[in-house]
């Protein structure tokens, strides 16, 4: 029995425009981030999806909101699905980090390093992995759309065999989705190349 869950990338936030770090820090959609959440909604409206699971931050849930008034299935917040904790980082745009000679192995490596009070790139996708088996798990057969963040999706992806060396704002654009296939009989994930991934 299979699971699939559509991995999509909350819309356009102010902070985003600036490529400003939020981790677990928030800022509101911008008027294409709310076009960017209700296009995934229309890329996924022949895709019979099930649920509609957020990360708790306000961009995530206000994105799965969207999607919701299309899709017209029911919403559920997962804490673990929350960002990663970027530390001291939360609120600096990226350009003023890149000089930090951290900077490489924090945001476009994924190693346990955890300094700056961030948490660890590996811990951050281990917390989103585990969490997405449990949701696996619990809707077997289903297709779940869940609505996160892009630090957390690197991470995620980085455990998946996605070994890029880009940080997330290169990486996974505001609105992008990426299709995995979970087996609950060998509990592993497999990525699926398909028509809606962008």
């Amino acid at each position: 029995m299979h699971t699939r869950i559509y991995l999509a990338r909350h819309g356009e936030t102010l902070w985003n425009k600036t490529q400003r770090l939020q981790g677990q820090l928030d800022s509101d959609l911008t008027p294409l981030g709310e076009n960017q959440a209700l296009a995934i909604a229309k890329k996924l409206a022949d895709r019979h999806i099930d649920l509609i699971v957020s990360s708790p931050l306000g961009r995530a849930k206000k994105s799965a909101l969207i999607c919701q008034q299309i899709l017209k299935v029911d919403h559920q917040i997962k804490m673990p699905l929350m960002e990663r904790n970027l530390g001291i980082w939360q609120g600096e745009e990226i350009q003023h980090l890149k000089t930090l000679p951290d900077y490489h192995e924090c945001l476009q490596q994924v190693t346990s390093l955890a300094i700056y009070n961030l948490e660890s790139a590996l811990n951050c996708g281990q917390r989103i992995l585990e969490s997405l088996k449990q949701l696996a798990n619990d809707n077997s057969g289903k297709s779940v759309l869940v609505i996160f963040h892009g630090e957390a999706l690197r991470c995620l992806l980085f455990l998946l065999g996605k070994e890029d060396t880009l940080n997330a704002f290169h990486l996974y654009k505001n609105g992008c989705i990426i299709t995995v296939d979970f087996n609950t009989t060998t509990q592993e994930f497999t990525l699926v190349l398909d028509d809606i991934s962008s």
